[in-house]
């Protein structure tokens, strides 16, 4: 159990309805930061976190902003972050 404090950031979707998002964890990749997010229902759910959305982290006047990540940039990250999950998922069974 991941008592540590989360990182928990808010969206506005289109409706102006507020969705909750946990950073599950950030990388680094060809010298830019990128964080991966779920929806914070969804990650405390029994089914855990569904969907993973990739942002790119930008600094901007010193404050950490989320960015979209390009369709074709989103390609080259999801191999990425399947290979982190499933390092962080073995580790999690080493460790049991």
């Amino acid at each position: 159990i991941m008592d540590e404090e989360m990182d928990v950031v808010v969206f506005e979707d289109e409706d102006g309805n507020e969705i909750e998002f946990e950073i599950l964890f950030s990388f680094e990749h060809k010298d830019q930061e990128y964080a991966v997010l779920s929806e914070l229902e969804a990650v405390e759910s029994e089914e855990g976190p569904s969907d993973a959305y990739i942002l790119k982290i930008v600094e901007n006047d010193g404050e950490e902003e989320f960015v979209a990540v390009e369709d074709d940039l989103l390609e080259e990250l999801t191999p990425v972050v399947e290979e982190i999950l499933q390092e962080e998922l073995s580790e999690a069974e080493e460790e049991e």
